[in-house]
């Protein structure tokens, strides 16, 4: 999977690096809410809609880096949910993250718009 190419193909055709507004422009619903702790935000589909939930006492910053992290698991791992994340193997699940990570990092520095 070339996430790079993910994230620039992306940005070109929506004009955009901001995470909120890709969200929103993909259809995918963001909302805040009092998640424990350690949660810091998950994606999910609820009656056909989707959502991307953000720990609401985050920094701002963070909230930005969760919802580009979120977008990422949309964009590349369609068909998964965090349940059947679970069910796979720490390496498996690690890979996941780790491309929902550099998904996020690509699309927040990318210097082009």
């Amino acid at each position: 999977m070339d996430i790079d190419r993910h994230v620039n193909i992306l940005i070109r055709r929506y004009r955009t690096n901001c995470p909120f507004l890709l969200a929103a422009r993909l259809n995918l619903h963001v909302r805040f809410a009092a998640l424990p702790k350690r949660v810091r935000g998950f994606s999910c589909r609820i009656a056909g809609r989707r959502f991307i939930v953000i720990q609401d006492a985050l920094p701002f910053i963070w909230k930005r880096f969760v919802c580009a992290h979120e977008l990422g698991h949309v964009q590349l791992h369609r068909g998964l949910s965090y349940f059947q994340l679970q069910e796979l193997s720490p390496s498996h699940l690690c890979r996941y993250e780790r491309e929902a990570h550099r998904f996020a990092v690509l699309l927040l520095t990318a210097d082009r718009l």
